[in-house]
């Protein structure tokens, strides 16, 4: 059966009009809100969505809380959340249909896509910018304000010139190939050889080949200065502002600044509802929606576990959770945003949830693995 409502969560209850909606699978349900209360508890939070895919169906997708603090807005699972870098599976996904189709080779230099780059990227292959194995930097302070400039995050980019200024000519952090290296820039260069090798705009390749095959039609963009219906704002608790900056600062939730995330699309850029993140990933669990070929690309280990990694497939993560369970994972974070997926295969299940606020929850994979233990199992 299918289980979507709106309920805003209040202390240890959910609207009566969930629970007698849902039937037999009442006491699932209650599990699962046993689960939530758990992590709200944890960590206080203004709006929460989750959802959960068993197989291609939606059994369970909620919302609590309020996406909208200044005026009152209950949370309800239409509305779009900030993907953060779990947009980097999106890209991988896209990239994977892609090499399927022949439009891109994944092991080819990127040079033969835009031969005008820097020498230091010329022999660096799109398998390896998506392991995080192309040598590019991650954040440093050159991408805030202390050289005197404005944040990466309120510059504007008129084009991809403008957006590879920003770190096509650091130094790398090591040899193409050579280690794991987080970098959300390597993500934005391998978006702009997708654009150059499919002779189409990034955004315009992740409709055509993602959200429109897979039925996402809140996935898109997370544009600056667009009207973008049911996209939330955004959120940093009290606690973080007066750590990082005001310390007499008294309230519990503060605003955060908008962003123009125009410069990283491909690794942190994107919307959607979790309703549709954990549709994203239930496409995942088994070749149809996607090819085998593009699912082996996806979820073959190109790399070995580190101290700050597991082993990673095409922008997935790859590892067992507690229980020994097989799982494929992302998770992100930025000013105003918390997003996860992790998808489970052998119990065919996709669990996304997002919030409105930076960093919270902390731990995404615990609780995924607890809605995991509820929703198992027909």
């Amino acid at each position: 059966m299918q289980l979507s409502r709106r309920a805003l969560f209040l202390g240890a209850t959910a609207l009566a009009t969930t629970k007698l909606a849902l039937g037999a699978d009442q006491s699932r349900l209650e599990a699962a809100h046993a689960v939530v209360r758990e992590l709200l508890a944890a960590d206080p939070i203004p709006a929460l969505s989750i959802a959960v895919m068993r197989g291609n169906e939606l059994v369970w997708a909620e919302a609590f809380g309020k996406v909208e603090l200044e005026l009152d807005v209950v949370a309800n699972t239409a509305h779009r959340f900030r993907l953060g870098s779990v947009s980097k599976v999106i890209t991988a996904t896209l990239a994977a249909q892609l090499a399927t189709r022949g439009v891109v080779d994944l092991d080819a230099p990127i040079a033969r896509y835009m031969p005008e780059l820097p020498e230091q990227h010329r022999a660096t292959t799109l398998r390896q910018l998506l392991t995080h194995r192309g040598g590019i930097r991650h954040y440093t302070d050159k991408d805030s304000s202390a050289d005197g400039r404005q944040s990466i995050d309120q510059r504007e980019y008129l084009d991809n010139k403008a957006i590879l200024a920003v770190f096509i000519n650091d130094p790398l952090v090591a040899k193409p190939g050579e280690r794991v290296s987080y970098s959300t820039f390597g993500y934005t260069l391998a978006s702009i050889v997708l654009e150059s090798a499919a002779k189409t705009p990034f955004l315009e390749l992740v409709q055509n080949e993602i959200a429109k095959p897979l039925g996402l039609a809140s996935l898109s963009a997370d544009d600056p200065i667009a009207l973008v219906p049911n996209r939330v704002p955004r959120y940093h608790s009290g606690d973080l502002v007066r750590k990082g900056y005001l310390p007499g600062y008294q309230g519990k939730w503060a605003i955060a600044q908008a962003a123009n995330v125009t410069y990283k699309w491909a690794g942190g850029g994107l919307l959607a509802t979790p309703s549709d993140l954990a549709r994203f990933g239930a496409a995942h669990l088994a070749p149809g929606k996607l090819s085998a070929d593009a699912m082996k690309m996806l979820f073959t280990a190109y790399t070995e576990r580190t101290d700050n990694s597991p082993p990673l497939g095409l922008g997935w993560r790859l590892d067992e959770d507690a229980s020994k369970r097989p799982r494929r994972h992302h998770a992100g974070t930025q000013d105003g945003a918390r997003a996860s997926l992790v998808v489970y295969p052998n119990e065919k299940l996709s669990i996304a949830f997002a919030t409105n606020v930076t960093s919270l929850p902390g731990d995404v994979l615990g609780p995924s693995a607890k809605i995991a233990d509820v929703f198992a199992g027909a």
